[in-house]
C-alpha cells in the first residue's frame, strides 16, 4: 500500500463525522486535521493524477466508514466543480470495488452545469 493511500484514508476516517454527519460518529479531533484533507482535495484541480490514489485509498480503507461509502456526499462536502467531480468519478469507475464503480458511474451520468471554465490547453491535457 502506498504511503499516500494510508495517509489519505486516515484523514477521511478522522474527519468522517464532519463529512458524513448521518453516521453519528463522535468528532475524533475537533481542532484536528481537516485542513490537511481539504488541501489534498484541492490538489485535484491542479493534478488529476492523484484522483486514482484517492479512489484507491477509499477502496482499500478498512474502517467502517469505507464499507458503504457515500461518494456523492463526499464530493459535495468539498464543493468540487464539475470537471474535478468527473475526474474523481472516472477514477472510481476504474477501481476494483463494484459498489464504488457503480457510484462513480452514477456520478458521471448525473447532469450538472459547468462551474468553471478551463483553458483549452488544460482541457486537452486531460
Amino acid at each position: 500500500m502506498d504511503v499516500f493511500t494510508k495517509y489519505f484514508s486516515r484523514l477521511v476516517v478522522s474527519n468522517a463525522a464532519n463529512i458524513f454527519p448521518s453516521l453519528g460518529r463522535p468528532v475524533a479531533n475537533p481542532t484536528g486535521n481537516q485542513h490537511l484533507l481539504v488541501a489534498e482535495m484541492r490538489k485535484l484541480s491542479r493534478d488529476f493524477s492523484i484522483s486514482r490514489q484517492i479512489a484507491e485509498s477509499i477502496e482499500t480503507g478498512t474502517d467502517e466508514v469505507f464499507r458503504d461509502f457515500d461518494l456523492s456526499t463526499f464530493m459535495e462536502y468539498f464543493g468540487l466543480d464539475a470537471l474535478v467531480k468527473t475526474v474523481l468519478a472516472l477514477a472510481f469507475k476504474l477501481g476494483s470495488r463494484s459498489d464504488l464503480k457503480t457510484k462513480g458511474e452514477c456520478t458521471l451520468e448525473t447532469p450538472r452545469p459547468a462551474q468553471r471554465s478551463y483553458s483549452r490547453a488544460f482541457t486537452l491535457a486531460i
